[in-house]
């Protein structure tokens, strides 16, 4: 999924909207816990938005050049743990980082 630069924070929020409204109930939750989590830990002063958006680049890259059924497999196996227990939050309900040790 490809960002575009050009878009306004009131378009980027609308369509964070649209997404969440077709998310079960337990990922909008996760969304909102995420987005607590990215308020409280704004990005360091030297990393500029195009440094970030060629990481984003080169990800998105990454991924095209990934064989599906690699990260098919990879997918059941996170969801495999995660349908099992074997998986700590990375956050509690305040959206804050659980430190795990």
């Amino acid at each position: 999924m490809t960002t575009k630069i050009h878009q306004t924070q009131a378009e980027l929020v609308k369509a964070i909207t649209e997404i969440a409204s077709t998310m079960p109930l337990v990922r909008t939750v996760q969304l909102y816990q995420f987005a607590l989590f990215l308020k409280t830990h704004p990005l360091p002063i030297e990393e500029t938005f195009e440094e970030i958006m060629a990481d984003e680049a080169l990800w998105d890259e990454q991924f095209a050049t990934t064989d599906n059924d690699k990260l098919a497999a990879l997918v059941a196996t996170v969801e495999t743990e995660i349908d099992e227990g074997n998986t700590l939050p990375m956050f509690d309900e305040h959206g804050d980082f659980v430190k795990h040790r």
